[in-house]
């Protein structure tokens, strides 16, 4: 279809389309639409200011362009430095007034902080909005550009994050002109975009914001998710492009004068030292502690565990859950089916375990916690094709679900508001990662519930509608939008969802697995989360 809609927001019209969905229905689509002024020239490195008005109608017919990155899937640098643009898709003609506000459901992209976008290659919004809900989607700053922290005020860090709350402050101001309802906005977000949606949960500047919130396989406590040394990768990239003092304020004065591009690679291949690569987590410039600075409104005025430990999070309706094998997410980066890769790997175990667990400054104890690991996941042999399997279960805890149990536990304890966990186990063909990397290993990848819940072009697969994966997709869709409708994914009896799912408390923690059947269980990978509750009791 080629009709076309106006909307009128704060800073003038828009101009989108009319668009059928993959089911057959319609929703109406404005994309490229800008939330924040470019963050270029002095305002890179700087908090997102608010978008300049224009005159006429604005097209806002087709995406903006990615923001500069490596773009892991396609294996190429891409993007542009003005990307902080946001798309809107509704079920609702805007400016119709017939039927009560609809709910908002907000997607944060993942990609580890340094890559990915809101397009709709991967986040094509289509069966979300035939379930009634408004879906926005939009792009944040990257690596470097969005993560640049000094632990200092010429660059307190965390302007990736400061985007996104520019962007949840836009759809306060303007969802009610494409029908939504600002009151009954849901954050919800894999991987990174599940660490951002935690880290909302714990800002102050997030607060009001949002009404529920969504994490898929990502915490703010995850190791990835915290830079350890900020100002370190800073210089040390610095030096790399030719600055070699010592001054904040210099340094962001010349790092302003470089290329978005060349930045970015250097980043990329300088941000690491050589034995901070072997570690396996190869993100630099992501989120960090900031340092107070004047006129600057501070995201993360603590540690994410200290914030969760002390109860200060936002009191909403919150549902959190991991893939069934997360660590799967190694072959996108290691092909594991070579010999010469697992010897590196086994090469850098100690490496490895140690560059993700929570461990004291200056803790000795190191080697036996090292072996504690591998006798509990490699029955203490070396990591071969034979201990692969337990290699990829001890990577799913270290990386992503030790942190998420620990803090589903905490939230548990606090009991605040209703807390939805669960497991996606299902294995088919609109299974992500493994589709789109060629991934053959059994078990649910990390990101691979994102294809069943978009439409995903990049997957490039037609499902029969009476299969066990259209089944699988229409649960994952009705799930996540009867919470962001409600704050319950099972609030009334439903032949598509034959389960009372319940919330998880510390008397009853349950969760729900979502494979070929919907089933409540209890206690999610219990003997593990014990071997990691008593590693870290006995530090």
């Amino acid at each position: 279809m080629t009709d076309t809609v106006t909307v009128d927001v704060a800073q003038g019209t828009l101009r989108g389309r009319k668009t059928s969905s993959k089911s057959g229905g319609t929703y109406y689509s404005f994309q490229g639409i800008p939330y924040a002024k470019p963050p270029t020239g002095p305002l890179r490195f700087k908090e997102a200011e608010p978008p300049e008005p224009w005159i006429g109608v604005r097209d806002a017919l087709k995406h903006a362009g990615t923001c500069t990155q490596f773009n892991a899937h396609l294996k190429r640098y891409e993007g542009v430095e003005d990307c902080l643009y946001l798309n809107v898709y509704s079920p609702m003609l805007p400016g119709s007034g017939s039927e009560r506000p609809l709910p908002v459901m907000v997607w944060i992209h993942g990609g580890g902080f340094v890559f990915g976008s809101g397009n709709a290659d991967i986040q094509g919004p289509d069966y979300l909005v035939d379930e009634g809900v408004i879906v926005v989607t939009f792009n944040y700053r990257l690596g470097i550009l969005g993560f640049l922290c000094l632990n200092d005020p010429a660059a307190p860090g965390n302007v990736g994050l400061k985007d996104q709350v520019a962007a949840l402050r836009w759809v306060q101001k303007n969802i009610s002109k494409f029908g939504g309802d600002p009151n009954n906005v849901t954050i919800f977000g894999e991987s990174a975009g599940a660490g951002s949606v935690h880290f909302h949960m714990l800002s102050p500047m997030s607060k009001g914001l949002f009404s529920r919130a969504i994490a898929q396989s990502g915490a703010a406590v995850n190791p990835w998710a915290i830079q350890k040394n900020p100002r370190e990768m800073a210089f040390r990239v610095a030096e790399k492009l030719g600055y070699t003092g010592q001054h904040p304020e210099e340094l962001v004065e010349f790092l302003q004068g470089i290329n978005d591009m060349i930045l970015v690679k250097a980043a990329n291949e300088h941000g690491f030292s050589e034995e901070e690569k072997d570690g396996l987590i190869a993100l630099a410039f992501t989120p960090a502690l900031e340092v107070e600075a004047e006129g600057v409104e501070r995201f993360l005025p603590a540690s994410p565990l200290e914030l969760l430990e002390e109860g200060r999070y936002h009191n909403v309706p919150y549902m959190t859950g991991m893939t069934e094998k997360e660590g799967i997410l190694v072959f996108m980066f290691a092909d594991l089916n070579k010999p010469e890769i697992l010897e590196k790997l086994e090469e850098n175990f100690a490496k490895i375990v140690l560059s993700g667990l929570r461990l004291p400054k200056n803790y000795k104890k190191t080697d036996e916690v090292v072996r504690k690991v591998r006798h509990f996941f490699l029955n203490d042999k070396p990591l071969t094709k034979d201990t692969l399997p337990g290699f990829i279960d001890f990577y799913s805890d270290l990386m992503f679900t030790e942190g998420i149990h620990a803090k589903v536990k905490k939230m548990a304890q606090l009991a605040k508001a209703p807390l939805y966990y669960y497991q996606f186990s299902y294995e088919g063909q609109l299974n992500f990662l493994k589709a789109t990397c060629q991934i053959n290993f059994p078990g649910a990848s990390h990101a691979d519930e994102i294809g069943y819940l978009f439409n995903v072009e990049m997957l490039n697969t037609e499902v029969p509608s009476d299969s066990t994966d259209a089944l699988t997709r229409a649960r994952m869709v009705k799930l996540w939008t009867n919470f962001a409708k409600t704050g319950n994914p099972t609030p009334e009896a439903d032949p598509l969802l034959p389960v009372a799912w319940q919330p998880y408390t510390s008397a009853n923690p349950c969760y729900l697995e979502i494979g070929e059947e919907l089933t409540i269980k209890k206690h999610l990978l219990k003997e593990r989360v014990q071997f990691w509750e008593e590693l870290y009791r006995n530090l």
